[in-house]
């Protein structure tokens, strides 16, 4: 039986995974990070080493295609040179965002919206071919409702409270704490020298204070949910759905988060009168079965 691969690089892992025509999984390849950005060299290999891990107990003339979905891919650098690579196996493929995987995973190859966040933040959506985005732009330009903006978020009160001469908060308190900063002027060694990565691991800090009745807590997380729906609704409003929308949620700030994701689904609801919500924790690369079902390529 022939079979498709679908193949999700991140900033962390890049896994490989070849479906059958009725969606069961043949077989299985993992890696490291997939993201081009993050080193040229290694990410191809990763991707590389992934899809030949997959294909290695497999018939391999059975592979009809390669469907990517890597992050990073859309500024154009490095494709080529990943392209090259590629075309040794002597596989037709397709190269997109990791985004547009996700999406075509989690809505079941529908058209629809998929709001994401994590580390960051972005909402995609495809409508009648039509693809659309809002967010997105990285933490200089954007991120909000990300884990990144949450963190920016109580570090910023933390040092208005301190300009103004105002008593710590108790949330304050524990992410200097945490980061064994003993006051206040030497949280800026600690962003300016942080990944976005590793400032936004402070997260779960704020999630539990907000667990425990934290108040300032619970009001960045909340409206964190509510610039998550805000762009939601302008992808929405954009795309035009003039029936039913689904809409996929993906990350663990929207789909673990408690005080996040009631908040972003309060105002979805009201907002859209004929909606269906998707949460699903299913593998990106799912996605390629269901694109493969739409190409007709199995």
């Amino acid at each position: 039986m022939n079979y498709i691969i679908g193949v999700d690089g991140g900033g962390t892992k890049t896994e490989a995974v070849a479906y059958d025509s009725n969606g069961t999984v043949l077989g299985t390849g993992y890696s490291g990070y997939g993201n081009l950005l993050i080193d040229k060299e290694k990410g191809i290999y990763h991707i590389i080493d992934a899809i030949k891990q997959c294909l290695d107990p497999l018939e391999s003339e059975k592979c009809v295609f390669l469907y990517l979905g890597l992050a990073g891919i859309d500024s154009g650098m490095y494709q080529d040179e990943l392209e090259r690579e590629l075309q040794k196996f002597g596989i037709p493929y397709l190269i997109m965002n990791d985004v547009k995987l996700a999406h075509a995973a989690l809505l079941k190859g529908r058209d629809g919206i998929l709001t994401i966040s994590g580390t960051g933040s972005v909402s995609y959506g495809i409508k009648g071919g039509r693809l659309e985005m809002s967010g997105g732009w990285g933490h200089l330009l954007g991120d909000e409702g990300s884990g990144y903006w949450i963190v920016m978020e109580c570090l910023k009160k933390m040092i208005q409270d301190h300009e103004h001469m105002k008593q710590l908060s108790n949330l304050s308190l524990k992410i200097l704490e945490t980061l064994k900063i003993d006051s206040v002027p030497n949280i800026k060694t600690f962003v300016y020298s942080s990944t976005k990565g590793e400032i936004a691991a402070l997260a779960p800090i704020i999630v539990k204070e907000a667990e425990t009745g934290n108040e300032g807590a619970k009001k960045i997380l909340e409206e964190a949910g509510i610039h998550l729906a805000a762009m939601t609704l302008r992808l929405y409003g954009k795309l035009r759905f003039e029936s039913e929308v689904w809409i996929g949620m993906k990350g663990s700030i929207l789909t673990q988060v408690t005080h996040v994701r009631d908040a972003f689904m309060a105002i979805i609801y009201s907002e859209i009168e004929n909606v269906n919500m998707v949460d699903d924790h299913v593998s990106a690369t799912i996605g390629a079965y269901y694109l493969a079902l739409k190409d007709e390529k199995i």
